[in-house]
């Protein structure tokens, strides 16, 4: 990993961010978090409270229902709540036994200030209904609050209430008729609790009694003096009409929160050391998933920067650095396909250029040549034309004057050929395209070459599987197949045949001539092509004139627009196959 690689770059800030993340969290958790639980507790107790108020302000609840709802209130509330006077005494203590007097009149005794933790256990095994029971301690009009129960065998006290010195203390006895009870094994264990902030907040003060008597909430922290635990107080004004105002009373503990807090300062002192160490493995882990695919971009890139466009990233991932993989993927294919036509059009360039100089070098050479073949033609037509001047015999002047007849034809025909050849390669050429019957055509011109045929006692043969038409210049191309026959016979052994086979193969007619005669050296046969180019160097009139004045690739192009193929198949004296390509309207040359 170096020092300032991407890697060790991603690594120190991944590391410090978590480092920051987890210290923001440990210090929130031991500082910020006590107080924002205490508040968020505190404003849900606060809601929770007025719908229980309002519920109960409107459900006129009977004292089943009423102790049904106040359970459900703690349970979910983890709380405690009584209802109270404004002077601190129960009413509707939804928790409570009735007993039956022998006068049949029923005495309702509460115990939501009377059960604790030491008489629960005896509350559970003694409340029995049609038991005798003796009950004594402070009443008012419609609640007895006990100091003690007790049956036959055995006796419970509660907790001594702040109500002792506002009424005398009675006794009552009668049969148990009616019990209604709270989940003793969570009430039992905070009563003394409930109690004692009942005793720190009654008598109400008279600014607390003018807030509740205009329908504010009074929420405050209270301790208990003698285990410390911190609780919430809430009291909330009943909004229901009656001859004296009621409260709703709710002690919430806080000691949960304090016990966690103190176990997760523990909980952090030993989890810090490992959370680090995980931390640092993890900020390496992320940093090389990260890190691992750009790498790998990196190396492709540094290979298109070589010119090399084969490496192509492996990276195949549905995300950024996928898309990434795939536009430098994309973009190595386009730069290398790009090269390859540059390089292609290079090639195709320095091969214009060649083309080009072997153009101008022929085309020196071609004046040069077309000036020595004009200059025999010319020396004759001079020396004859001097001799008559001088006056020669009338036997002769005639004689003269056909050979300076003869040589002028020659130089038209050699002057035409040339123009011809010059139209041809400015493209001035235009082509008189018509339907050609191949076999008639050539059966004319052999015709038309009887003469040259008989003086070397040559035959013509012509081998043809089917009617073969095509469409061309029939012109130029009698000008191509005549010019080709010309050079067989010149150069065929006497008393051989000249073999003229038309076929239809793959799409295309071919057409083959072949004679029989000396075979043209390997080292010539790359130049026959060239213009004014003989085999025979010595350029005697009798081996054929001017010699390839028409290469083939040339009168390709007069006679059919392009050339489709070519090729020496067997070179003896003469021997050429080419092929024209049918057409709709019969065969069209290419």
């Amino acid at each position: 990993m170096r020092r300032n690689g991407v890697t060790m770059k991603l690594f120190l800030v991944m590391a410090g961010c978590l480092v920051l993340l987890y210290g923001t969290t440990v210090f929130a958790q031991l500082v910020w978090f006590p107080d924002f639980y205490q508040h968020q507790k505190v404003s849900s107790m606060k809601k929770k409270l007025s719908k229980f108020e309002q519920q109960y302000s409107n459900g006129h609840w009977s004292d089943l229902q009423l102790a049904k709802e106040t359970g459900k209130f703690m349970r979910q509330n983890q709380s405690h709540l009584v209802i109270l006077t404004n002077t601190g005494r129960l009413v509707n203590d939804p928790f409570h036994i009735t007993l039956l007097q022998e006068d049949g009149s029923h005495v309702k005794v509460s115990l939501s200030l009377f059960i604790n933790s030491e008489n629960a256990g005896w509350i559970t095994s003694h409340l029995k209904y049609g038991q005798e029971l003796t009950v004594k301690g402070p009443a008012s009009e419609s609640m007895v609050y006990p100091f003690k129960i007790q049956d036959a065998t055995s006796a419970a006290w509660g907790t001594e209430s702040f109500q002792e010195s506002i009424e005398p203390v009675k006794e009552w006895s009668g049969v148990l008729t009616e019990v209604v009870l709270p989940n003793l094994a969570t009430w039992s264990q905070r009563q003394g609790l409930l109690v004692q902030a009942l005793d720190s907040r009654f008598p109400l003060s008279t600014e607390d009694q003018l807030a509740l008597a205009n329908g504010k909430m009074l929420n405050e922290e209270w301790m208990d003096s003698w285990s410390g635990v911190r609780n919430v107080i809430t009291i909330a004004p009943v909004h229901r009409s009656g001859p004296e105002q009621q409260l709703i009373f709710s002690l919430t503990s806080l000691q949960e929160m304090r016990e966690a807090n103190e176990a997760t300062r523990l909980f952090y002192a030993y989890f810090g050391i490992g959370a680090f160490i995980l931390i640092l493995l993890l900020a390496l882990l992320l940093s090389r998933i990260v890190t691992k695919p750009l790498l790998a971009l990196n190396h492709v890139a540094k290979k298109m920067s070589t010119l090399d466009f084969t490496v192509k990233s492996p990276i195949r991932r549905n995300d950024e650095i996928g898309s990434l993989s795939n536009s430098l993927n994309a973009l190595s294919g386009t730069l290398g396909q790009t090269l390859e036509e540059l390089r292609q059009a290079n090639t195709q360039m320095r091969t214009d250029m060649e083309m080009k100089q072997e153009i101008e070098q022929r085309q020196r050479k071609f004046f040069a040549d077309a000036s020595h073949e004009l200059k025999t033609p010319i020396s004759i037509i001079k020396g004859y034309s001097e001799g008559l001047k001088d006056g020669v015999s009338e036997s002769k002047r005639e004689r003269y004057i056909e050979i300076i007849a003869d040589e002028t034809i020659k130089m038209e025909t050699m002057v035409e050929e040339m123009l011809d050849l010059v139209r041809l390669e400015s493209s001035a050429v235009q082509l008189n395209t018509d339907a050609v019957a191949l076999a008639d055509m050539i059966e004319d011109i052999a015709g038309r070459l009887g003469p040259q045929l008989k003086d070397k006692g040559l035959d013509v043969v012509l081998v043809s599987t089917t009617e073969q038409t095509v469409e061309g210049d029939r012109s130029k191309l009698e000008q191509v197949i005549f010019n080709i026959m010309m050079n067989a016979i010149r150069h065929a052994i006497p008393h051989t045949d000249i073999t003229i086979e038309i076929s239809r193969r793959e799409g295309f007619v071919h057409i083959s001539i072949e004679n029989k005669g000396e075979q043209i050296a390997e080292a010539e046969r790359q130049y026959i092509w060239e213009r004014f180019y003989r085999v025979e160097r010595s350029r005697n009139r009798k081996m054929g004139g001017p010699g390839s004045v028409w290469p083939l690739r040339s009168r390709f192009l007069i006679c059919m627009g392009a050339v489709m193929e070519w090729r020496i198949h067997r070179m003896e004296s003469v021997f050429i196959l080419f092929f024209l390509k049918p057409s709709t309207k019969g065969s069209q040359i290419l």
